[in-house]
């Protein structure tokens, strides 16, 4: 399994933050490793909400569905991807603070398969994915206000 963890501070308030990432069809304004985005099935931003979703993985399209698995009004949202070759969790914590929001952001990408024995050398790649995704979003969200 490889881990990413990261806060930053936006300017948005943590409700529109939250209304914000919930719809997972933004991903692709904010995350340059996310070139597509579509809701699949349910209602955008409530739990159960499936998207598919295609990212950029060392120059290779990766398509991943992923669902909304729980929701916390304004507070907590948990993401659940599955593709052919990995599987990722990402939880997304929007807290106050000052007269914006504190976002942290969690992700745990496990790969299936034979694909396993490349999880050793994936941290700097998936690192620096996370960090391009959460400038993104400190950029799109600081820009909304």
């Amino acid at each position: 399994m490889t881990e990413f963890e990261q806060t930053i501070e936006v300017a948005a308030s943590p409700e529109e933050a939250f209304c914000y990432v919930a719809d997972f069809t933004t991903v692709t304004e904010w995350d340059p490793g996310m070139v597509e985005s579509r809701l699949a099935g349910g209602e955008a931003g409530a739990v159960g909400a499936a998207y598919d979703v295609v990212a950029l993985f060392r120059g290779s399209r990766v398509p991943f569905r992923y669902r909304i698995a729980e929701r916390d009004e304004n507070c907590r949202l948990l993401f659940e991807g599955e593709g052919d070759k990995a599987s990722s969790t990402d939880e997304i914590l929007f807290a106050p603070s000052g007269t914006g929001t504190r976002i942290t952001y969690r992700a745990k990408l496990t790969m299936k398969g034979v694909y396993r024995v490349a999880e050793p050398f994936l941290g700097g790649t998936f690192d620096g994915m996370g960090r391009k995704a959460m400038t993104g979003l400190k950029t799109r969200l600081d820009a909304s206000r």
